[in-house]
């Protein structure tokens, strides 16, 4: 649901084009190698583990956004065995065209606002602009409908955040954030090495998003333009919670006030004159986090992590420690037949065979409100400190209920 109507260049400082959002260039008519974050993994070679159908029955799905990232037809809902994709929306009717002839789908609505009155929908994935994820996510819920939502949970505010996870308790359906990095090869390895004991506590781990210009790519009003690195932080912070289940408890911030000239005084609907920044964090096993996001950082990209415990490590997919015995099988979920790995990593197919699975066999998703709202919200909290100089400061804890 982003303006059409270009203002700037996706990236100035950089020069790139539109293949800087991971869309290939329809002027020239040629694709052209996407920028980190924007690979897409397409076809995966066969491996001995093999996707096994839990049902016949398919999932009746909305799909909303279909903006520059072209996110709404990205994750494979359209080619998922269990689901029906039944209608799509965009603020914009050229664009609302576009993500229906994407996803085969001929019903169209002109906003999220409309389709959510669709009771034959059960569930909707919204791929709208940051700012209005929460409150999008809490409309669809609100619906009586389970939702799928793009990265991060909420933005600027811990209030839209907390008003969110009242509407997925109110609701009792299904919320999940799509947090690419928490199927990454390496991020999910250490998860299941984590959840096996191969670990014990996380000493010391570390999450980083380095993003050179993006806080200037062409976005629905601008969203982008100038934001603070630290209000974007799950694809870093996925790698303390999205391994753990935990939490951050504290956090001191230090940020870099670069010559950026979104980031300059007046340039910036947020006020913010950080375009990189690099916290500490506390967690919740008493052991430390470095998160670093940057947008201003050159020489450096992508998103990856590292995590280092009481007997054990890892970097990448490779563990090294003394529980080896301990380790189950590190791969990731096989795919659906007909399902890409996609894009970020080959996390794209995944996570929506995480979500709809989850409304399947009516269980939690791996990214649900309380993993979301645990890496998200700390970053809110972190860019505070950074604008007090580093002060440490707490941050809220939204722990999951014990399940029966």
């Amino acid at each position: 649901m982003n303006d059409p109507t270009p203002r700037r260049s996706f990236l100035k400082t950089a020069g790139l084009g539109l293949t800087a959002l991971g869309v290939a260039s329809v002027a020239q008519g040629k694709e052209e190698k996407p920028i980190a974050g924007f690979d897409d993994f397409g076809k995966e070679p066969a491996t001995a583990k093999k996707w096994e159908s839990i049902s016949d029955r398919k999932v009746r799905v909305g799909i909303v956004g279909y903006g520059a990232c072209r996110f709404g037809a990205a994750f494979g809902f359209q080619d998922h065995p269990n689901v029906e994709v039944v209608a799509v929306s965009d603020l914009f009717a050229d664009r609302c065209a576009a993500l229906a002839k994407a996803c085969r789908c001929e019903k169209t609505y002109p906003s999220l606002e409309e389709m959510v009155k669709d009771d034959s929908i059960e569930a909707i994935f919204s791929a709208t602009d940051a700012p209005s994820h929460a409150r999008h996510a809490s409309l669809v819920l609100d619906h009586g409908k389970h939702v799928a939502s793009a990265v991060p949970a909420c933005f600027e505010t811990v209030e839209d955040g907390e008003r969110l996870l009242e509407s997925v308790k109110t609701s009792g359906k299904k919320y999940m954030m799509y947090e690419t990095s928490s199927f990454h090869a390496d991020c999910y390895a250490m998860r299941q090495a984590y959840m096996a004991g191969a670990f014990g506590r996380l000493v010391y781990s570390e999450g980083e998003y380095y993003h050179h210009g993006v806080a200037d790519f062409e976005s629905y009003k601008e969203w982008r333009t100038g934001m603070p690195p630290m209000w974007y932080p799950t694809h870093s912070t996925a790698y303390y919670v999205g391994v753990t289940d935990g939490s951050f408890t504290e956090v001191s911030c230090q940020g870099f006030r670069g010559d950026l000239p979104q980031m300059q005084k007046g340039a910036n609907a947020y006020d913010n004159p950080m375009d990189s920044e690099a916290a500490l964090f506390k967690t919740s096993e008493g052991g430390m986090c470095r998160i670093a996001i940057a947008w201003g950082l050159l020489g450096m990209h992508g998103e990856t992590g590292r995590v280092g415990g009481e007997f054990g490590g890892m970097v990448g997919t490779e563990y090294h420690g003394h529980k080896k015995d301990l380790l189950p099988n590190l791969d990731r979920p096989p795919l659906p037949p007909g399902v890409h790995a996609g894009g970020h990593g080959g996390s794209h197919g995944r996570l929506t065979d995480e979500f709809v699975s989850a409304i399947l066999t009516d269980r939690r998703p791996l990214v649900d409100i309380y993993a979301a709202l645990n890496m998200t919200v700390p970053g809110i909290i972190a860019h505070q400190s950074a604008l007090r100089g580093g002060e440490l400061l707490k941050i809220p804890q939204y722990e999951r209920p014990s399940e029966s």
